[in-house]
């Protein structure tokens, strides 16, 4: 699981929720992935615009193979983005696994 913290931008709430929904562009960027399982926006408060995103993958490898192949679309969302003014912050929290490292990575696990 890929986790993220959201700041959407003041009024543009709606905006966020759909674009991280299920028919959103960012569930089919991912979903063009293998070992994408799916993904969760749950909002932390409506009134200070939090989110908490989630990903969630097969394996590390699997994330890591997505990002290689499609990098230049995760880049021109990023722009969307920027470009629509959707997002004050968005940070990285962490990278999640429940089974471990891959056969050949070198994850350490949790």
């Amino acid at each position: 699981m890929v986790s993220r913290a959201l700041l959407a931008a003041t009024g543009r709430e709606v905006d966020v929720e759909k674009l991280y929904s299920s028919s959103g562009i960012w569930n089919e960027l991912l979903s063009r992935a293998e070992g994408y399982l799916g993904s969760e926006l749950v909002c932390e408060s409506r009134a200070r615009r939090q989110y908490l995103a989630f990903d969630y993958w097969a394996s590390h490898v699997e994330f890591e193979k997505f990002r290689a192949n499609h990098q230049a679309e995760c880049e021109r969302f990023a722009q969307l983005i920027a470009l629509e003014g959707l997002l004050e912050k968005e940070v990285l929290l962490g990278s999640y696994y429940e089974t471990g490292p891959d056969e050949g990575s070198d994850l350490v696990p949790a």
